[in-house]
């Protein structure tokens, strides 16, 4: 498709690199919502952004969403596009007739599955598919004489730089050209960091390493070029690698070595993950994009303690804090276990609707083991991949070099370096907070009770055996709820029915002690307080009314008692309030962590 054949997409083509990081983050947003589980809709995307945007915008959502929609096996017509876009009946016309006819290149969409990975600060990837066209939602590309290199096409494009396949014509070679985004526009900051990429993988001379050849600067535009490595990026390839986890193995002790190189070298990558992963046509993976990379010894200036920079998806815990003076080769270990495991379940390990849940994640959930989210995962594979996804670097592999060995020790059939039971203990109580503090919780009560029972003058047995099955019906329904979010069912409902369990069972346990006024009665305050660690606001103030209800439901059957009702030592509209104060605070604050997320996954890219 040449360009004469778009007019509508050319008359609002991004004229700043502001309107392009805006596109970019739509397409992020958009798709990180769909494969969440949820069901984004272009037209909410376009109306975030301003009008003489729009037609470049759903230039890259539109066979974006196609594809998604085929992929879960529904059939899409161009008609249907027609009517929910009547000013850009040409743009799907254009979309729909690309996807039908034009076999030899990569889609707009492949390119954006490539890139998008719910992380900022992205840099672009460095491959070469055959035949491919990129026509990105940014600057237009630069095609035709650079100084002593003919650009050929524009081959990928990410957060600050863009790649070309390029010719050098003095030495009669294809390359790989590297320049940023901005162009002579480009902030002091953008261009010491483009600086510290070309210096950092000029110093590394590994086989599996994309070499640097050379660093430029031609009318005001700097560049670098490197090694054109014909095929693709790992991101495009990670369902060959699930159906063979052997494979998967070999690969990533291959990327393991170089990591280790880089490591001996001095320098940390920072931002490992499949699309930074390049495969030739051996299928020899090559690591490149060393744009987040720092030395060992130092702290780089470019950053500010505590900004998050890297793709959360993939970032070891202390990269998410946003504590790079804390990073160590432990860090990129992580990075090369969070590859692994989307090797072998075709996910990575975290992945939420926006950067900051996704950050959370990282910083205080485990992920499923391997083998439940895909059955048939070797428990060896599986052990190694655990290991370098520990929180703590000190539990993690040594080295890149220590994991690389292990590796290959699992290829050759032989036992590998895993963790013990606490271990797998401690990844149990991170996976699934909720059901390990109920299940820790309802075990503490019943051994007091069961104390209490046999410290008491006269125990009555039939209220003892009535509180210990109920704390035993509690624990089942517990672990039902959480086998049902395991398995993948709605979790707004499973957390809703369960939260109203929760507090039915504490209601039912205060009217069978009789513990109106008794310290029983902070089981709802901290029903509520624990509602806030699914960070759903609703479920909170869910949570809250129905900690009032059944709060005023003893209330109203102790009011029959004349005793207790003459009592001035209870009075229970203070109690209601305090109720309604806890849930506001604690909603309060889960909407103030959206509000930050919304902060992180919005602001503008330095």
């Amino acid at each position: 498709m040449t360009a004469g054949d778009r007019p509508e997409v050319l008359e609002s083509s991004p004229a700043s690199l502001s309107q392009a990081r805006r596109i970019h983050a739509a397409c992020e947003r958009f798709e990180t919502a769909w494969r969440a589980g949820g069901c984004p809709r272009i037209e909410e995307e376009l109306q975030r952004i301003p009008e003489s945007e729009q037609a470049v915008l759903l230039t890259e959502l539109l066979p974006l969403e196609l594809e998604l929609r085929q992929g879960r096996g529904e059939s899409v017509a161009a008609i249907e596009y027609r009517k929910r876009f009547p000013r850009f009946t040409r743009l799907v016309d254009d979309v729909f007739g690309k996807a039908n006819t034009d076999r030899r290149g990569a889609t707009v969409t492949q390119r954006v599955r490539a890139e998008v990975d719910s992380g900022q600060n992205q840099e672009a990837t460095i491959f070469a598919a055959p035949n491919s066209t990129a026509q990105s939602g940014g600057a237009r590309p630069l095609i035709g004489a650079f100084g002593d290199y003919e650009l050929l096409e524009e081959i990928a494009r990410g957060g600050m730089g863009v790649v070309y396949k390029a010719r050098q014509k003095s030495l009669k070679r294809l390359v790989a050209l590297k320049m940023i985004l901005s162009g002579e526009f480009a902030s002091p900051s953008e261009m010491e960091r483009f600086h510290l990429e070309a210096e950092l993988a000029a110093n590394l001379d590994h086989p599996h390493i994309v070499p640097i050849y050379e660093v430029g600067e031609h009318q005001g535009r700097h560049y670098f070029t490197m090694k054109l490595v014909e095929g693709s990026s790992l991101s495009r390839q990670i369902f060959r690698f699930c159906e063979d986890p052997y494979a998967a193995a070999r690969l990533l002790a291959t990327v393991a070595r170089a990591v280790d190189h880089a490591h001996r070298q001095g320098f940390l990558h920072c931002d490992l993950k499949p699309a930074n992963i390049l495969l030739d046509a051996k299928d020899q993976p090559h690591v490149t994009d060393f744009g987040l990379a720092r030395r060992v010894e130092e702290v780089s200036h470019l950053t500010v303690s505590g900004a998050i920079m890297g793709t959360p998806s993939y970032m070891a815990p202390e990269q998410a804090s946003g504590l790079r003076r804390e990073l160590t080769p432990a860090a990129d270990v992580y990075g090369l276990g969070a590859i692994l495991y989307e090797l072998l379940t075709d996910g990575p390990p975290f992945r939420a609707s926006t950067v900051m849940e996704t950050v959370v994640l990282v910083l205080e959930r485990e992920p499923p083991p391997p083998s439940q989210v895909r059955p048939g995962v070797p428990p060896g594979l599986e052990k190694i991949c655990l290991r370098c996804l520990e929180k703590a670097p000190r539990d993690r592999y040594a080295s890149a070099a220590e994991l690389a060995d292990n590796l290959e020790r699992f290829l050759r059939g032989e036992d590998v370096d895993g963790n013990g039971v606490w271990q797998g203990l401690r990844r149990w109580t991170r996976r699934e907070p909720e059901l390990v503090s109920r299940l820790g919780g309802l075990g503490l009560i019943a051994a007091l009770t069961q104390f209490n029972y046999h410290n008491t003058e006269r125990p009555i047995l039939a209220v003892h055996a009535m509180v210990m099955a109920t704390l035993a019906l509690w624990a089942v329904a517990s672990a039902v709820y959480q086998m049902l979010l395991r398995r993948g069912f709605q979790s707004e409902t499973v957390h809703l029915i369960w939260a109203a369990t929760d507090i039915t069972l504490v209601t039912v346990l205060l009217k069978v002690l009789d513990a109106l006024q008794s310290t029983l009665l902070v089981g709802y305050p901290l029903l509520i307080a624990a509602s806030g660690l699914w960070s759903r606001t609703r479920l909170v103030w869910f949570t809250t009314v129905l900690a009032e209800i059944g709060y005023l439901l003893l209330f109203l059957d102790h009011w029959h008692n004349p005793g207790w009702a003459s009592s001035r030592a209870q009075y229970p509209n203070i109690f209601m309030a305090a109720l309604a104060v806890t849930g506001f605070v604690v909603a309060r604050q889960v909407k103030r962590m959206w509000a930050l997320s919304h902060y992180y996954e919005h602001r503008p890219m330095t």
